[in-house]
């Protein structure tokens, strides 16, 4: 008796340790139909939207120097890169002939002077005809035209700086003929305020205004950071690119930020300092290009999807306009492989 329940409690184990190898057999097929996903949770970032360019720095004001005379180049004073201050004598063309024509027009000048002194007793006493003595003053007022206009050709023998500044180009050297420049002798360009010029998308442009702080890190100075204002915004668009061009005025009192210097600049649009942001790749576009996501059910741990619309690209994330809640959970790597109602595993 003792041996066949012994029979019998073995073949009743036999039977459920078969079953037991079933179900987990079962449960092992059940599982591998999960797709093995990353995940992560949708949080609001108070880093809000920056927006970032690639700026060129520019001179706030550019000036073209030329000679108002002919003649041959004699002396240049200054290089390119050297500050000069209003008034600074720059450079001289050979003046020997407007030299010439002022001491000739000098001498009349004096001539008709005396000729005047001498006949304006004789005029006053009444001896001296008018008809003469308005021949002695039309003389002495030719005399000081002919003086004056001698005066300025000679003047315009020698350049000037009109305005404090920093040489940007010499295109002259001495024995050259002042004629046969191409372009400006000398450019004059005033740095002590720069412009960083930048230009920014459509969909951007009416997130800036006049007078927002802007950050600019420029490499050729080691990563050195600036702070500007928006000083204007360009009310056209390029026809071509769509795109508007702003000025950013920066204050350079160290002449350290050059014209031509390439910067990176970063922008905080007001108003936007709170936002979602997930990661770039979590979003892909449907058949009909809207934007969407794979949101994760953690209950029953499926995938649905969830049309976004995006904002901005920040780093490597990008904002979320509408279409998530914080606190949710999506898809973040792996969506390639799944589809709506997808069950997952993470």
């Amino acid at each position: 008796m003792k041996r066949g329940t012994i029979y019998s409690m073995l073949f009743f184990a036999a039977i459920l340790t078969g079953c037991g190898g079933k179900n987990e057999q079962k449960n092992a097929i059940v599982t591998t139909n999960a797709v093995n996903v990353k995940v992560v949770e949708v949080k609001a970032s108070n880093t809000g939207s920056t927006f970032r360019y690639s700026g060129t720095v520019e001179a706030s004001r550019t000036i073209p120097l030329t000679f108002q005379s002919t003649g041959t180049v004699e002396k240049v004073f200054v290089d390119a890169g050297d500050v000069v201050k209003k008034g600074q004598l720059l450079a001289t063309t050979d003046k020997s002939n407007s030299q010439s024509m002022y001491d000739m027009a000098m001498a009349k000048f004096k001539q008709a002077q005396d000729a005047y002194n001498r006949l304006k007793t004789v005029h006053d006493q009444g001896s001296l005809p008018d008809i003469k003595w308005v021949e002695m003053e039309s003389n002495l007022e030719q005399a000081k035209s002919s003086l004056a206009m001698s005066k300025d050709n000679l003047e315009k023998c020698s350049l000037y700086a009109p305005s404090n500044g920093v040489v940007g180009k010499r295109n002259i050297e001495p024995g050259m003929s002042a004629l046969s420049i191409s372009g400006a002798p000398l450019e004059l360009v005033e740095i002590n305020d720069v412009y960083i010029k930048i230009t920014v998308p459509e969909n951007e442009i009416s997130k800036l205004h006049k007078g927002q702080t802007a950050s600019i890190t420029v490499s050729a100075l080691e990563n050195k950071s600036f702070s500007g204002q928006i000083l204007k915004l360009s009310p056209v668009a390029d026809a071509i690119a769509r795109t508007y061009e702003v000025n950013i005025l920066v204050k350079n009192q160290s002449f350290e930020l050059k014209p031509g210097m390439v910067c990176d600049v970063s922008i905080s649009p007001a108003g936007q300092n709170v936002c979602m942001l997930i990661p770039y790749q979590a979003a892909t576009k449907d058949d009909d290009d809207r934007t969407f996501v794979y949101v994760v059910d953690k209950t029953t741990r499926h995938v649905k999807k969830q049309i976004i619309e995006t904002g901005n690209y920040c780093g490597s994330n990008i904002e979320v306009i509408s279409g998530l809640s914080t606190g949710q959970t999506i898809v973040s790597e792996g969506k390639e492989k799944i589809s709506d109602n997808t069950e997952i595993s993470f």
